[in-house]
């Protein structure tokens, strides 16, 4: 094939063999994450009782289901689609719906860990309720929604000159020429997560002093942990994780925004170049792994998942399955003065 007959197709074809990794990585983590969050929707919003904790995960399984239905997706197309990315609208949209998800789903992260901190730090005082927990996740919603809106005018689609002297058309994570606003908005959302980072590990060490002076004085005392406090301390674990996986995940992606400009890609062999990609993304993991975090951790939560997949299998020989509502002490628990939200 000379110079001459190469086109971008054939481009295309070359970088999707390079960034051919990136792509099973996108693959499993949708095949994982979809049905995954799925669960999520059907145990929480049936077999649960209403809660602050329940509604709060709820929604943060919607964004992630969100995310792993249309953008996963759009991340498999603009690799496919290296050179050939056409329409900017749909660029410019499905990146701005790629960061309102980000900031949604973290948002709704601290809210959730800001309820596990004031839940058992600050009992007495007054907590997040039934009443008003709507309120809160209306305010995450806004905020993600303005902290986002701004993308609408800083398009990742660009057009780039290629080899032989061709021209593709590219939706990019990291753009080879980035604006000064481009650049000062990357650099806005590294800092925007490190803070949200920080907040969340200073809310879990405080947490977990709080739960180890309590622990000492039971011991000390001789008290037996209640059910109550072996479902607070389960939640806690739940929330704890979530925030590990969200800055695992996260914050390599602006880091990468803000370094890959130093790096000559050229330079790169198959696998480096790979991994930087994969890098790039790795922030999908962060909406396909709280199913994994709530059976670990949720012994309600697995029982439900098994009796759903063995329910599923019972339905499709005798159609005469029925799942099991929730447990009579979850419903006691909730509906006491004293019960965990």
């Amino acid at each position: 094939m000379t110079n001459s007959t190469i086109t971008i197709k054939d481009l295309n074809d070359e970088k999707f063999r390079k960034l051919l990794a990136p792509i099973v990585f996108l693959v499993i983590t949708l095949i994982i994450g979809i049905p995954g969050n799925l669960t999520v929707l059907i145990i929480y919003g049936k077999k649960y009782a209403k809660s602050v904790h329940r509604t709060i995960v709820w929604n943060l399984a919607v964004a992630d289901q969100i995310f792993c239905t249309i953008g996963i997706p759009f991340n498999i197309a603009r690799i496919v689609h290296y050179y050939s990315f056409e329409g900017e609208w749909a660029c410019v949209v499905f990146v701005v719906l790629l960061y309102f998800l980000l900031l949604y789903s973290t948002h709704l992260l601290v809210l959730l860990s800001i309820h596990r901190f004031w839940k058992i730090c600050f009992p007495l005082r007054q907590q997040i309720s039934l009443d008003n927990v709507n309120y809160w996740i209306i305010a995450c919603f806004g905020i993600s929604f303005v902290l986002s809106a701004p993308h609408f005018g800083l398009s990742k689609y660009e057009e780039i000159s290629v080899r032989y002297n061709l021209t593709g058309y590219s939706c990019a994570i990291s753009q080879s020429n980035p604006s000064i606003y481009s650049i000062v908005f990357s650099y806005g959302y590294l800092a925007l997560f490190i803070l949200y980072t920080i907040i969340l590990i200073v809310i879990y060490l405080m947490i977990g002093w709080t739960l180890y002076k309590q622990q000492k004085r039971r011991i000390e005392k001789h008290i037996t942990s209640s059910t109550q406090k072996a479902i607070s301390s389960k939640m806690t674990k739940i929330a704890f994780a979530i925030s590990i996986v969200f800055a695992v995940s996260y914050i390599p992606l602006f880091i990468l925004q803000i370094t890959t400009k130093t790096i000559d890609k050229d330079d790169l062999n198959t696998f480096q170049f790979a991994m930087l990609r994969i890098g790039e993304r790795l922030y999908v993991v962060n909406h396909v792994a709280n199913p994994f975090i709530y059976g670990l951790f949720d012994k309600q939560f697995k029982k439900h998942f098994k009796e759903l997949v063995t329910c599923g299998w019972s339905r499709a020989e005798t159609n005469s399955c029925t799942i099991e509502s929730t447990s009579a002490i979850e419903i006691q628990l909730d509906q006491s003065k004293n019960s965990v939200a």
